[in-house]
């Protein structure tokens, strides 16, 4: 099969952003007296939107957020990421090496993926490709809307799409669009055994190093 696309995931995939971004949501967490650890967090709620994950905790465990919390989080992200962010090491390298066009497809404001691929010096491979999961569709990861919204823009068939993927909602979004999904595991922010996890998903191919890529496309590329 030739594939006519590559759809890259933000955080997790060409930022190592997910475990700034837990460390702040656990510690946004506890203030509500919420019984939840780093560990937890990684496992149950990487790459889920940050509304949805306080929506869900405020109604399970009975308490109120105030009307600014996306802001608050943001800002507390924000404060974080610029003491600690850094590029995942190799993907603009692997990326560059595939000869596929590339969009951008993540859980993240646009604000936040633009500035990620600003900061990894990556904006010649996407351009503005560049979407969101909150701000283009109405669900957003792990529903597959945001990918089948990218696809029909960038009019490419899902089956062409080749996605790489590291947290579980994004598989699961990315398989039940129809595309061809590699996982991502190494990020700071991935647990032992992840790999596992995103195979049950009906992930193809889990990479440990963005080195290992190129050569693999290539092979499911013909």
């Amino acid at each position: 099969m030739k594939f006519e696309y590559l759809f890259s995931d933000c955080d997790g995939v060409i930022i190592d952003s997910e475990i700034i971004a837990a460390r702040v949501m656990v510690k946004y967490i506890q203030s509500y007296n919420v019984p939840i650890t780093l560990d937890e967090y990684l496992i149950n709620f990487s790459g889920q939107t940050f509304s949805g994950i306080m929506t869900g905790l405020a109604k399970k465990y009975n308490f109120e957020l105030p009307d600014n919390y996306v802001n608050d989080i943001t800002s507390l992200y924000k404060k974080a990421a610029a003491q600690e962010e850094k590029a995942i090491e190799g993907t603009k390298a692997a990326y560059e090496l595939i000869d596929l066009p590339k969009a951008i497809i993540s859980n993240s404001y646009k604000e936040q993926i633009n500035h990620a691929i600003e900061f990894t010096g990556m904006r010649g491979l996407f351009s503005d490709r560049v979407f969101s999961g909150v701000e283009d569709v109405l669900n957003p990861k792990p529903a597959p809307d945001i990918y089948l919204h990218t696809a029909k823009v960038l009019n490419v068939k899902p089956s062409k799409v080749i996605v790489i993927e590291d947290s579980a909602s994004g598989a699961k979004s990315a398989v039940a669009a129809g595309m061809y999904v590699i996982g991502f595991t190494g990020a700071s922010h991935i647990k032992k055994g992840h790999e596992h996890t995103l195979k049950e998903i009906g992930v193809k191919h889990v990479i440990q190093s963005m080195s290992e890529l190129p050569l693999l496309i290539k092979k499911i590329n013909g």
